[in-house]
Order: C-alpha cells, then structure tokens, then sequence
C-alpha cells in the first residue's frame, strides 16, 4: 500500500544531525562558535568536498551576484531613511577575520550538505521537509526562544524566526533547482556588511522582518519564473541597468548625506579634548536634536566653529566640558546653537577630512 522511502546519503544525513545538536548545546560557548564549529567545517570541506560534474550556470551565478548586489545597496541606502546605528561587531581587523572565520565556513558547509542530501533525495517530499527542519533548527538561538516577555518573544519571532523559516525553504528550492553556489552567495552577501561595515542602517524588529520576507518573495519570483521556467528574461538577464541607477541615487544620497540635509549628519574631530570618548582622526555622527540633559555630548557652534563637548550642567545656557579638559569651557552656549547629540564615532575615518583642513589652511 505505500511506497517504502529510503533516505540516501546517510553520511551526509548523521553529518547533518551531529552538526545540528552540537549547535543547539553549544550555541553560546564561544570556544565552539570560534573554533570547533568553523574547523567542523574546514574539515568537512577538505575531506568530502569534491567538484560536482554538473556545474552552475553562468547566467543563474550573474544574476544571483547582481540581485545580491541590488538588496545590499537597497540595505544600505535605507540607512538614509531610517538612520544608522553604530554595528556591534568589533571591526579591528583580527576581530573581522575572525568573525569571518565563524561565519563563512559553515556557510559554505551547510550548503553544500543541504544540497547533496537534497540533491539525492529530490524525489521524497518528505525527506527534503525534514531536512529542511534539522537545518533550520541548526540556526535557532534556543535560549531566546523561551524569553518569557511575549513582546520580546514576538519581536524575535517576526525578526528571527519567521525570516529563517522562509529563508531556509528558499534555499532548500534554490538547491533543488540549482546550485549550491546560488544560495552561499545570497548568505554571504547578508552576511558580509555586518561583520565589515563600522555602521548599519537601524531597523526595528518590523523593518528587520518585513525587508527579509520582501526579499525572499522577489528572489523565490525572479528564479522560478524568469529563470528555471524559462521564460523571456532578456529585459533581467543584464541587471546592470537596475544597478547603474542604484549607484548613483546611493551616491547622492552619500553627498546630501555629507552635506547634513538627513536628520543624522558626520562630523570629522580636529581634537583630542574628548579623548577617550573618541580621538582626532575619528568620525562623529550625531542626531539632530535640541532635547538635551546632563551627560549628553552635543555638538554646537561658537565663533563659527564647531564643537563637540558633553554637558555637565543646565540652567539659563548649557554648560560644558571636553572629557580631556580639566575645566569646564567657560562660554555661554544657548539653544540655538545646538545642532545634535552624539549618538556614534568610527575611528581614524576623519584623517582625510583633518588632512584637508590643514593643507587648506596653510595655503591660506
């Protein structure tokens, strides 16, 4: 009456399951994060990977590079939108390679297990579901998961959750349909701007959700209706012409950006009064915003020159001081000439705007 189903590539599949349960015992032990699960997978792909005979087509790893390309700079030019937030990664550079090291290689791995194990058992709906589940639960962070404030819960559901769900599916449909190369491009172009840029765009726990669901639909829509149909893609099959267009608007809006017309504008420091706040050399950026208290750094404007010091006290003006200072500056700084309120700083990006400055002043 029904069909036996045999699970191929066993291997592969206990591969997958110890992989799964290290992940959900060990996920907040660092030593495994940095070091057992990255050479779990060095390993992994010395030993058993080996070229596949049938290789990914051109077209389909093009367009996947310029799609990928589209959402990042679509992700980074929400910033101007939205407002940046300073990234929690540490960005000294042992720091990126090393988050580099944890994130890359098991992208590299369980994609290319998923697509073995999906490959040799594309005829079993039920085996391909459950590999999909065994991978999606390798991604849960377990211990969020029983968070007991249900609007906590609800956030990391919409933001984390959900978007993993439909982001494993995706790519579980990417590897039957294509390549393994396919999706490891799309995690990795997710991936790469948290680990190396110092800013990223702030988004919300909605935001956050709602613009992975959107970009999963239109990927899960170009590939299967323009690509593995086949239908008539001359107007996607060069997306350079989207991305030409991209560059530029992302362009001027790094000017406008430059030239403060956003709520959240740079300012390169020509001091170390706030040292060890930030140093010369480094890039402030700060919100627009007159809603100051004691303890803020603001940045203002004396003498025609501006200032970014922290206040110490308020009464008819705002009084202030450079962390560096041992006295408190003795000017009378009102409302007015308050233009924000530091909310970040990168290091050492202020040195061409500092070197600038100086040239300009000695020509003068």
């Amino acid at each position: 009456m029904f069909k036996k189903i045999t699970l191929k590539n066993k291997k592969l599949f206990f591969l997958l399951i110890i992989y799964t349960l290290c992940h959900i015992f060990l996920y907040t032990n660092n030593f495994y994060i940095y070091f057992l699960n990255p050479l779990f997978w060095l390993s992994f792909l010395i030993i058993f990977y080996h070229r596949d005979l049938k290789l990914p087509k051109k077209k389909e790893i093009n367009i996947t590079l310029n799609i990928s390309i589209i959402f990042l700079i679509l992700y980074l030019t929400s910033g101007f939108i939205f407002g940046f937030n300073k990234n929690s990664y540490n960005h000294t550079l042992i720091y990126i390679f090393k988050n580099l090291w944890k994130v890359i290689l098991p992208i590299f791995g369980i994609e290319i297990v998923r697509y073995r194990l999906i490959k040799s058992n594309k005829n079993h709906f039920w085996i391909k579901a459950l590999i999909t589940i065994i991978i999606i639960l390798s991604e849960f962070n377990f211990k969020a998961l029983f968070i007991s404030h249900n609007i906590v819960f609800l956030h990391y559901l919409v933001s984390i959750i959900i978007p993993i769900i439909a982001q494993n599916i995706l790519f579980t449909y990417l590897s039957l349909n294509s390549h393994y190369n396919v999706p490891i491009i799309i995690r990795i172009f997710n991936e790469i701007p948290k680990i190396i840029l110092p800013i990223i765009p702030y988004s919300n726990w909605f935001i956050e959700g709602s613009f992975t669901i959107i970009k999963i639909l239109i990927i899960y829509y170009l590939f299967g209706y323009f690509i593995f149909n086949k239908k008539n893609i001359h107007h996607l099959s060069n997306l350079t012409m989207i991305f030409y267009p991209l560059t530029i608007i992302i362009s001027i809006l790094l000017v406008l950006f430059m030239l403060g017309i956003f709520n959240y504008q740079p300012i390169a420091i020509l001091s170390n009064s706030m040292n060890p706040t930030f140093r010369k050399g480094d890039i402030v950026i700060y919100k627009k915003e007159k809603n100051i208290l004691p303890g803020d750094i603001i940045v203002f404007e004396y003498e025609s020159k501006i200032i970014i010091h922290r206040v110490v006290s308020i009464n008819k003006n705002y009084v202030t001081k450079g962390d560096a200072n041992n006295t408190i500056d003795y000017i009378k700084i009102k409302k007015d000439d308050i233009k924000g309120v530091y909310q970040f700083h990168i290091k050492y990006l202020g040195y061409p705007s500092i070197w600038l400055n100086e040239f300009f002043t000695k020509e003068n």
